[in-house]
């Protein structure tokens, strides 16, 4: 683990301006947050869930992610839609944490399907780089409307942001996320373990590539279907609602105020 951290934090540590955002979220106007609840609550079941003080404090943080981010859209018409619900998915998975803007990753790259990278061959539908976070809208869009495979590529590459952002950037660290990641890393030892042993496991078969994307599949899962990840592995649904502050099984997701 502390290879791997070493190896990407010589990526990740490049001069960088300082972004002017706080992370703290204004309240917004009504009609802002009508039509942002209207676009969101299209696609998030986990928004729709959350009572009305929460979906106030998710639209709040929405708005506030994505005034702070610089949208491009590559091979697509710009749409304001699709921008909201990018920033969206970041909320969703850093809604438990105090610092939930990514603040390392000021640009965000919105493109029309899958793609290549230079030198590569290999098609991605999302990755993340010291640039940027970059998205397939295609693959965003099969990611929340088909929800039986844990396959969400939003969810996934927002769980990678987060992870770099707290371990390599200099600002916009989460205390409590970097914290309990530690011990959220120590329980995954057993469980790959055992799925070396059994060579079966509820995860998707990605997740054993390396511990980041073991990190990353998990997340995933925990989202998309957190009943079935607690059923069939509660040791590492319960090691994330740690990490992430948030259970998506309870009302109000968050478990503990992150003031």
């Amino acid at each position: 683990m502390r290879t791997v951290f070493r190896r990407l934090g010589k990526i990740f540590n490049g001069t960088r301006e300082t972004p002017a955002f706080t992370e703290q979220a204004s309240a917004v106007s009504d009609s802002i947050f009508d039509s942002y609840s209207f676009v969101i609550g299209s696609l998030f079941s986990y928004f729709n869930d959350l009572p009305p003080e929460g979906k106030k404090h998710f639209v709040q943080r929405v708005h506030h992610f994505k005034s702070s981010k610089k949208f491009h859209f590559i091979g697509m018409e710009e749409k304001n839609d699709a921008a909201i619900l990018v920033s969206a998915s970041a909320v969703k998975v850093t809604f438990g944490l105090k610092n939930y803007l990514l603040s390392h990753f000021q640009n965000i790259y919105i493109l029309a399907d899958a793609y290549k990278m230079e030198n590569d061959e290999e098609l991605y539908v999302g990755h993340v780089a010291p640039e940027g976070i970059y998205l397939s809208w295609k693959h965003f869009m099969y990611g929340y409307t088909n929800r039986s495979d844990n396959i969400n590529v939003a969810t996934h590459e927002m769980a990678h942001a987060l992870l770099y952002n707290n371990f390599f950037a200099q600002y916009g660290i989460d205390a409590h996320f970097r914290m309990n990641y530690e011990q959220f890393s120590t329980t995954t030892g057993p469980i790959l373990a055992q799925v070396i042993t059994n060579r079966q496991s509820y995860l998707r078969s990605y997740a054993f590539s390396n511990l980041h994307e073991f990190w990353a599949v998990s997340v995933e899962a925990f989202f998309d279907n957190p009943e079935g990840l607690r059923k069939n592995m509660p040791e590492l649904y319960s090691a994330l609602c740690r990490v992430l502050n948030q259970d998506p099984l309870s009302k109000n997701k968050i478990l503990k105020s992150e003031s």
